[in-house]
């Protein structure tokens, strides 16, 4: 039995982050011979705190949700360290690092070690869908980095086309584009996570609201709450949304926000809304999961990953850059053919892994 090591971003309060950290150990753990654990390693980010007593109770008690979900589903048992050196590598035959932006240097706790510079010789170096989250003429993009530690991978993968080239640039070894692990899984697998959860009554029945996911803030967010409100009127739907406190006069039909919500919630939420409304990623990922009609605002930051998944399933119709108007939204999409086009992506991601575990 070979056992691997994952390093990723597991920490903080991102629901993509936590998600995509349990579908990939799930995926390693089902190959035949191979094991995973998550390595329980913090760089040193920071998070971010409220002034007002109320919201920072509220919080704590979202990280400690975080923490349990860490704990009881990614399977991290170990305590948190900030020293990569502090961590015994012989237990391990080798490290996969991704998915995430791991290899974002323009993150103030980005280092070497999400790189692999710490790992010995002996071990297998193994990059799935780690995402560089740049332009690659941004001028935070540090290229002698990765000049540096390319080449010393066994194997290597991208989450972003976009990036497959850079990353080629660094090595002779082979480089390819893959799925994010959150789309190495099901949308069955997911409702194993959510079977058991009790669920705020305040959302009253299934698919009664809007799921209005807004991950970053910028000159699209008047837009989008705009779009918002006007399918709220015209089909009778509750808002749920992502911000922490919002005036009552923004959402005339608000129902409730899920800022302080965790992972599993966040799943319930997707699951059994009318419409999502989102600029996140993993906000667009879900929604294909679970065949869930929704729109993507773009986010310059995003923009690569979503625009290369969603032209890779053939929805680039979901997108907005702009205004939308209410006469041109839909609440159709073929999701059989999505899930055709996915199920080749999956089998190659999943071919990609298993080459890369059993060598």
């Amino acid at each position: 039995m070979k056992k691997f090591g994952i390093l990723t971003f597991h920490f903080g309060d991102n629901y993509g982050a936590v998600l995509q950290c349990y579908a990939l150990r799930t995926t390693v753990n089902s190959i035949p011979d191979c094991s995973a654990e998550v390595i329980n390693y913090n760089p040193g980010r920071k998070y971010p705190w409220f002034t007002e007593d109320i919201w920072q109770d509220k919080f704590i008690k979202k990280l400690e949700r975080y923490h349990e979900f860490n704990k009881n589903d990614n399977g991290i048992t170990d305590e948190q360290f900030n020293d990569i050196n502090e961590l015994d590598q012989e237990k391990y035959d080798g490290f996969i690092v991704g998915s995430d932006q791991v290899w974002n240097t323009g993150f103030s706790y980005f280092n070497t070690a999400y790189l692999l510079d710490f790992a010995n010789s002996d071990k297998r170096k193994i990059a799935y869908a780690a995402s560089v989250g740049l332009a690659v003429d941004s001028p935070r993009l540090k290229r002698d980095v990765f000049e540096k530690y390319i080449p010393h991978f066994d194997y290597l993968s991208v989450r972003e086309k976009t990036h497959k080239d850079f990353i080629g640039s660094f090595t002779d070894k082979n480089v390819e584009a893959v799925l994010d692990p959150t789309m190495l899984l099901e949308s069955h697998n997911y409702d194993e996570l959510i079977k058991d959860i009790e669920m705020d009554k305040s959302v009253e029945a299934e698919g009664d609201y809007i799921f209005f996911y807004y991950l970053k803030h910028d000159n699209t967010t008047p837009l989008a709450c705009n779009f918002v409100n006007m399918l709220s009127r015209k089909y009778n739907l509750k808002v749920v949304h992502f911000y922490v406190d919002m005036p009552e006069h923004v959402f005339k039909n608000e129902d409730k926000s899920f800022y302080f919500d965790g992972p599993k919630e966040f799943l319930w939420y997707i699951k059994h809304a009318k419409i999502v409304v989102t600029n996140s990623f993993h906000g667009t990922v879900f929604s294909l999961l679970y065949h869930k009609p929704f729109y993507t605002y773009i986010v310059k930051s995003m923009e690569s990953r979503v625009v290369d998944l969603l032209s890779t399933l053939d929805v680039s119709d979901r997108i907005i850059r702009g205004y939308k108007p209410l006469g041109d939204v839909t609440f159709d999409i073929d999701f059989e053919s999505v899930d055709n086009k996915l199920a080749k992506e999956r089998e190659k991601s999943l071919r990609f892994l298993r080459e890369a575990l059993e060598d």
